[in-house]
Order: structure tokens, then C-alpha cells, then sequence
């Protein structure tokens, strides 16, 4: 459980660093907000992005193999991004006004959970 919420606030402080960095393009109003946004996201993430991970993977397999699977790293890159602009099309408090700023977003958020999920699972050990 402890886990969760170290995860939960590791994605709350990228969710206010790209914020801070993104020159206007991502707004968060408050802590309440990019908790509310964090979880949203983590559940989009969870539910959302494996059937459309699926599905796109399904139309682009020959991109795939040309590309020795990268292609399947920047599918799942642009879906997270894609995620993450509905996100901030959705949630009142939470904007996110152009596709770049998704992106951006995107990549830090992953790059923040993926160091909590090792430092959780570093510390089940």
C-alpha cells in the first residue's frame, strides 16, 4: 500500500514539474488537482492504453519489425501522450493546450513512475 502512494506522489510532482517547465502549456490550479489528475491517469494507463496498444499494434506490425520493435517504444510513447492530452481536455483544473506539451508530459511522467516502481519494489526486497 505504501507503494501506491509513493508512485501516486512521484506522479504528482512530474505532474507539477512539466507544469512549471512547460512555459503555460500544462496548468495544474492546485495539489488536489494533480492528485485527482495522477490518479486519473494511472487508471487511463492501467485500462485505456492496453487496448489501444493492442489495436494500434495490430495495424502497424510490419513498422514493427522494420524497425526491430522501436516502433513499439514511440506507439507506446505517442498513446501515453494521447492519454495525457485527453486528460487535460477532460479535468477542470487540469489543461494541457498543445500535443508537444502531451509528449513532453508524458515522457517525464514515465520517467518518474518507472523510479518509483523501482524504488518500491527495491524496498519489498
Amino acid at each position: 500500500m505504501i507503494g501506491f502512494f509513493i508512485r501516486l506522489a512521484a506522479s504528482v510532482v512530474a505532474l507539477f514539474l512539466v507544469a512549471h517547465f512547460s512555459n503555460g502549456a500544462v496548468q495544474l490550479n492546485n495539489v488536489s488537482t494533480a492528485i485527482i489528475a495522477a490518479i486519473v491517469l494511472g487508471i487511463a494507463n492501467a485500462f485505456v492504453k492496453p487496448v489501444l496498444y493492442w489495436i494500434a499494434q495490430k495495424v502497424t506490425c510490419v513498422l514493427s519489425c522494420i524497425t526491430l520493435g522501436l516502433w513499439s517504444l514511440i506507439l507506446s510513447w505517442l498513446i501515453s501522450a494521447l492519454i495525457f492530452y485527453c486528460a487535460g481536455q477532460w479535468l477542470s483544473g487540469f489543461s494541457v493546450r498543445t500535443f508537444r506539451a502531451a509528449l513532453l508530459g508524458a515522457l517525464v511522467l514515465a520517467i518518474f513512475n518507472s523510479i518509483a516502481s523501482v524504488l518500491t519494489r527495491w524496498g519489498e526486497e
